[in-house]
This record gives C-alpha cells, structure tokens and sequence, in this order.
C-alpha cells in the first residue's frame, strides 16, 4: 500500500488511497488515511472595552472628583468656577458639569457611586455617561440610570460583583418586591 520514493529528505510515505490528509508534527509532515478533518475556527477571546479601560487606566470615581471641586469651593474667598478651576488645573467647564453630577442626579445613586469600590462600575459611571443623565427632565433620570445599570449589567459580561446588585435594587422599583438574597442569588449566576 505504500511506496516509497527518495525526493524528500530520504522517504516520501506515499499512500495508494486517495483519501488521505497531511499532519504536520513537530514540522515533520505525515500523511494519515482518511478525509481530513473540517477545519476549525479559532476562537478569539476578546476582552471587553469596559475591562481594558479599567486595567490600563487610572480608575477615578467622578463622584469623588465632584466632591473634591465642591469642598474647595466652600472655602472663604473662593467664589467662581474659574478660582477652583484654576487650582485644580482644568476648566470651569469641567468643574461645572461634576457638580451638576452632585445636584442633578438622584441622591441614592450619588451616595451608591461615591461609597463604590469595584472598578467596573467606576469605570462604567464616567462623567461622559452620566452627562446626558443630567440634561434630561427630572422624571426621566432614574429610568435612564436603571437602563444605564443594565447595560453595566451586559458588558460585566458574568462577572460577579457586590455593588450592581445593590443599584439595581435601589433603581428598580418591580425589584423591590424581590428579596434581596434571591436578587444576589440571580446576579451570581
């Protein structure tokens, strides 16, 4: 069945059926009967934008920052925007939009953001984010956070957390009717 011929490094393994494939081992090719298998897509494992900025970036809560802009502002003889502006090196733009942050959005999710630890969400809640949450009309702004929190929820991607349960809970007014153990218990999952 097989013959052998000296044009390739000594012996060629040729195989008289002509339904064979090629396998490379260690850079040696070998040829094995049969048909060769369906090629295999590899798969890519793409690490979500939401991670890569929380691994590579400095995590800053903006909620902190806000805080930071506000404490200075209480201070004797600083009154404007462009004094705090100036000490803290950014513009009184800037400065304006962190404390629309503090009195726009709702008080428990200022308090849930300011006391959070995890990266993710930190990451998440950026001021470019929860911007446009403060342009909108006051009725609108929890439902936008709850939204905002389930699309967290998505690039989490099932990785645990502490803290977006607790959000959830907190923005969605059907989830209080669930205990927050079973709550918890779904998030894990």
């Amino acid at each position: 069945m097989q013959g052998t011929s000296g044009s390739f490094r000594g012996k060629v393994l040729r195989l008289e059926n002509r339904y064979y494939h090629t396998v490379y081992v260690d850079r040696v090719r070998m040829y094995v009967p049969g048909r060769s298998p369906e090629p295999q897509r590899k798969t890519n494992v793409r690490r979500s934008r939401l991670r890569i900025r929380a691994d590579y970036a400095p995590v800053r809560n903006v909620i902190a920052i806000a805080r930071q802009y506000e404490a200075y502002l209480k201070e004797p003889g600083i009154y404007t925007y462009r004094q705090a502006a100036e000490h803290f090196s950014t513009s009184k733009v800037t400065v304006g939009y962190h404390l629309a942050l503090l009195t726009r959005l709702p008080a428990d999710f200022v308090a849930w953001l300011e006391g959070c630890t995890e990266d993710l969400p930190m990451t998440f809640f950026s001021l470019r984010r929860l911007r446009p949450v403060t342009m909108m009309p006051e009725p609108e702004r929890k439902a936008a956070l709850l939204e905002l929190a389930r699309t967290l929820v998505r690039e989490m991607e099932g990785q645990p957390s502490e803290a977006v349960p607790e959000l959830l809970w907190m923005l969605d007014e059907e989830l209080h009717q669930m205990p927050r153990r079973l709550l918890r218990s779904i998030m894990l999952d």
